[in-house]
């Protein structure tokens, strides 16, 4: 048995050809294990397709949650955003983009955006879509007209930009709309306050006519009995007569600064609650400089009743009469021309930059006055002469008021006004500067009087040079001094980051004035309550005195006016910080104050911005802190 099996074995190991049974199972063996390789290698590129297939998953997952969170940016964004092709047609548009133009956003896909622009803006938006100009900034900003489904007409600053697909080529356009249409309500609103002020002073000025018409009736009827009187009683007329015209004066000036209040408080409230880039902050800020011009107007009325102070400083004689220019023009006649002759780099004068051109302007309509309806030139000069050289009579002959104690070595500044009219006789050029002395027949004989007095004041020189049908000449000489020339405070519209607290009680009769003053107070953190006038206020005290931080009070008001206000709040609140405010200057009303007690105290002048009222306001209420500890 055994021989049968060891026959076929070795006949394999000799070389014999092996079992058919046997080769087979081989074969399967090798195919099993040649398949079960396979079959791990094909788990192992699963599983790593199944990892990838997940990271896969993870990234699409992520991509989609950053797209989706980016279309909610889109979506929700505060400001309106719309994506458009090169040929104006929407493509997107974010919920505040359908807000604004009243329309769905789903809706809003498809449509040309110049549906929504006015027609008469259309043309100008077509233009800027057919050319975007993609080589020009980035970014541009323009502004359109533009109209909402429902017929509503808005104001719009459109911001746009071109897109490029990744070959750079254009392939879109990209806007955000903002609503202007308050900021434009504004300007507006600036405007009709201008047209309302110009009103307002055409019939102050009528007022103010007919007045010194009346005044000069009175004149001609008393000049007979002035003349037969003595020095002394004339010149006791002549105060009288002053001190009301001072009055009328005085009294248009504190209204007039009211007015100016309502406009550069408004102003300067809209200024402050621009953006830093806004094209209506050049407008606003160009209607603060010119009120703050015209406040120095009424500085020189109230210079003139008694009621203001002068500032003097180093000024450029030369400079200060060509920036008149423009009002100088306006003074004359259509047939008078004017001829400019200014000395550069001339030494300076001290002097009040208002009185000098209250100067000129009396010096230039006299000399209009004098050219009548023939017409003719007037010559407007400046220059330096030594003092020797005055002796010339060339130079002119001096006036009988001339201070003679002047230096003889004194360098002198000086601006001569020439006409070719028809001069003076001797015995006018006696009177001239005498008050109310007049050739004319509506003249109020004041120009050449006050001209005198403030050349006196300032120590200076006049000098006349006139012959009948030769026309005149005045000039008037200022003292020389060393030293720079000084520059005028310039008003700054930026405003202070300082905030306050609490609530400021103010005081004011006129609603414009209280109005502005409520919205700048409230610009700066305070809480504000109102008051008609003083005894209105005096109860508003007595309600809620020990909610009131400070109290902004006015100086002239019906029924209780501010001194009596004053000085009753003085008794009852000995330590609340008053800020106290007026037409008139800080120097005229002073003395009214000086015995209501002491406390924190601060003064403001109308017209003021809102960096002055919350700096008189911050300084009191530092001192009441200062006091506490």
């Amino acid at each position: 048995m055994s021989s049968k099996h060891v026959g076929p074995y070795r006949r394999s190991v000799n070389g014999d050809s092996p079992d058919p049974e046997r080769r087979q199972g081989a074969a399967d063996e090798r195919t099993v294990e040649e398949l079960r390789l396979a079959l791990e290698e094909l788990r192992v590129v699963d599983e790593e397709l199944r990892i990838r297939n997940e990271e896969l998953t993870a990234t699409h997952l992520q991509l989609d949650a950053e797209r989706q969170r980016y279309q909610e940016l889109f979506d929700l964004a505060p400001d309106a955003y719309l994506v458009t092709d090169l040929a104006g047609i929407i493509k997107e548009a974010n919920q505040s983009a359908a807000s604004l133009l009243g329309i769905a956003p789903r809706y809003l896909t498809g449509k040309a955006l110049a549906t929504y622009i006015e027609a008469d803006d259309r043309a100008r938006f077509r233009a800027l879509v057919n050319d975007p100009q993609p080589e020009l900034p980035r970014t541009r900003t323009t502004q359109f007209r533009i109209r909402t489904r429902q017929g509503l007409r808005l104001h719009a600053e459109m911001t746009f930009s071109v897109s490029h697909n990744a070959e750079g080529i254009p392939s879109g356009i990209r806007w955000l709309i903002r609503d202007i249409t308050e900021q434009e309500r504004l300007a507006q609103q600036i405007r009709t306050l201008n047209s309302e002020l110009e009103s307002r002073v055409a019939d102050r000025t009528s007022d103010l006519r007919a007045a010194q018409h009346l005044s000069d009736d009175l004149l001609q009827r008393e000049q007979a009995a002035r003349r037969a009187a003595e020095a002394s009683e004339a010149q006791s007329r002549h105060v009288q007569k002053l001190e009301s015209i001072g009055v009328l004066a005085g009294g248009i000036a504190h209204d007039f600064n009211n007015l100016l209040h309502v406009v550069l408080g408004n102003a300067d409230i809209a200024l402050s609650r621009l953006q830093a880039r806004s094209p209506a902050r050049e407008p606003l800020e160009e209607v603060v400089r010119a009120t703050i011009r015209a406040a120095d107007l009424t500085r020189q009325m109230l210079a003139y009743s008694g009621k203001g102070a002068f500032v003097v400083r180093h000024l450029d004689l030369s400079r200060e009469v060509r920036e008149m220019g423009t009002l100088l023009r306006t003074a004359l006649s259509k047939q008078a021309s004017l001829v400019w002759d200014l000395v550069p780099d001339a030494p300076a004068v001290n002097a009040d930059a208002t009185q000098v051109r209250q100067i000129v302007m009396n010096l230039i309509t006299n000399a209009s006055d004098a050219l009548g309806e023939v017409g003719g030139t007037i010559t407007l000069r400046t220059g330096v002469v030594p003092r020797e050289e005055l002796t010339d009579t060339r130079f002119g002959v001096p006036v009988q008021q001339e201070d003679t104690a002047s230096e003889s070595d004194q360098t002198y500044v000086y601006l001569e006004v020439a006409d070719t009219g028809a001069g003076m006789s001797p015995d006018t050029l006696q009177r001239i500067f005498d008050p109310f002395f007049s050739t004319k027949f509506a003249g109020r004989g004041l120009g050449l009087a006050a001209v005198m007095g403030i050349v006196q004041s300032h120590r200076g020189l006049i000098r006349i040079r006139t012959e009948p049908g030769q026309g005149t000449s005045f000039r008037v000489l200022f003292p020389a001094v060393t030293g720079s020339v000084g520059e005028p405070e310039q008003t700054s519209t930026v405003r202070s980051t300082w905030r306050g607290s609490g609530t400021v009680l103010i005081i004011e009769d006129e609603a414009g004035v209280r109005e502005v003053a409520q919205q700048m107070l409230q610009d700066f953190g305070f809480g504000t309550l109102t008051s008609v006038d003083g005894r209105d206020g005096l109860e508003q005290m007595r309600r809620v005195g020990p909610d009131v931080t400070a109290v902004l009070l006015d100086l002239s008001m019906p029924r209780m006016g501010g001194q009596e206000t004053f000085r009753r709040l003085r008794e009852e609140y000995p330590g609340l910080p008053i800020v106290m405010m007026s037409g008139y200057t800080e120097e005229s009303v002073a003395e009214e104050f000086l015995q209501a007690g002491s406390g924190p105290t601060a003064f403001l002048q109308k017209p003021f911005l809102a960096e002055d009222l919350v700096a008189a306001l911050r300084k009191v209420l530092e001192e009441v802190h200062a006091g506490q500890h």
